[in-house]
């Protein structure tokens, strides 16, 4: 009941964010593909593509012909790494990479750091204990999505967060009995989300002192 409550909460919350995010409404308006098979027939009209649940191991290097490709969703994959080419797609600004179990995750980040316009980044369900150092890269990073990695050391990601202009974190669900001071590092920060974690009423008061302007949710 605690994880399909919090899910909802992040649906409702962030399929607002997602509309929020995606402001031109010629991309709003396009066709969503779901095959890349599809989606070759006439790569340079595709600028969204979702490829949710997809059960092969390998996706097709062919995928970096999509130049025009804004929004790509690869939640709940079984792939065990990137292709390459998707760092040729410059105007890549959303990646859903939420319960990719079997991917490394360092090794993946070295392929999507490459798209610089990036700006929404969904790494939920995904084990990770150490952010990838090479997210620091992403200087447009506005959302990022951490939750359901239990252990995740938040003192570290910080560090690699403050390199970016990231604006919404989302930490729910990690088992975090401390936040570090050092979170006042994260000067574009304007939501953070704390849900299901074991904090005090004091650990909360101090976050609110340390981070007026942000909008914490517990």
């Amino acid at each position: 009941m605690k994880i399909f409550t919090l899910f909802l909460f992040l649906f409702l919350s962030f399929s607002g964010y997602t509309q929020k995010f995606i402001e031109d409404k010629k991309l709003a308006d396009s066709k969503e593909y779901r095959s890349l098979e599809d989606a070759l027939e006439k790569p340079l009209k595709v600028l969204k593509l979702n490829l949710k649940r997809y059960n092969n191991a390998v996706l097709s290097p062919e995928i970096g012909k999509l130049k025009n490709l804004v929004k790509l969703e690869l939640n709940a994959n079984r792939l065990k790494n990137l292709p390459h080419e998707i760092g040729r797609l410059k105007n890549l600004q959303y990646l859903d990479l939420s319960f990719s179990k079997y991917i490394d995750m360092n090794k993946a980040a070295e392929v999507y750091t490459k798209c610089t316009n990036l700006q929404y980044l969904n790494l939920s369900d995904n084990q990770i204990k150490q952010l990838p150092q090479s997210i620091s890269k992403l200087k447009n990073l506005k959302f990022i999505d951490l939750s359901y990695n239990k252990g995740i050391n938040v003192k570290q990601l910080i560090s690699v967060l403050s390199k970016t202009q990231v604006e919404v974190l989302i930490l729910a669900d990690n088992n975090l009995t401390d936040i570090p001071a050092s979170i006042a590092e994260l000067k574009s920060l304007k939501e953070l989300y704390l849900q299901y974690n074991p904090l005090t009423d004091t650990q909360k008061a101090k976050l609110q002192e340390l981070l007026p302007d942000t909008k914490i949710v517990f």
